[in-house]
């Protein structure tokens, strides 16, 4: 895993709102903690036990096999609108049995309606894939027949 000073400060941590971490790695603990205030600590279980839009980073380290569309659809409503979640995945080729790669993780967030902005390599085996709210609506579909004044 990459250093805490060479990780943290690209987590985008809002000073005052809590934060979340769920699974089993702590490295990055303490700086979190410190720059949130408050640091929630989670195992990687469905549902997550949270109120809904708490958290102004929610960090996620999907290591182990979980239901990524449930998981996805939880994250979100944990997360508050204006926070940001980082999803947590083994690279491709490393990937653990049981576990998902990227791609299923990309889908199931996808899905919730917030959209990938960013990747950060956490080390040589997992990398975490932010995502956000998405802040504008999509394109819309041009009206149908057009008006003659």
């Amino acid at each position: 895993m990459r250093t805490a000073v060479e990780v943290v400060p690209k987590l985008g941590v809002k000073p005052g709102m809590p934060a979340l971490r769920i699974g089993g790695v702590a490295t990055y603990d303490r700086p979190i903690e410190h720059l949130a205030g408050q640091l929630d600590i989670q195992d990687l279980r469905l549902p997550i036990r949270a109120r809904d839009g708490r958290y102004g980073l929610v960090l996620c380290f999907a290591l182990d096999a979980v239901a990524l569309d449930r998981l996805g659809t939880e994250l979100v409503r944990a997360t508050h609108p204006d926070g940001a979640i980082w999803l947590v995945v083994w690279k491709k080729g490393l990937l653990r049995e049981g576990a998902s790669g990227w791609d299923e993780a990309q889908e199931a967030m996808l899905q919730t309606g917030w959209v990938d902005n960013k990747i950060l390599s956490l080390g040589e085996e997992v990398y975490a894939t932010r995502y956000v709210r998405r802040r504008r609506p999509g394109k819309r579909e041009p009206p149908r027949g057009a008006r003659r004044s």
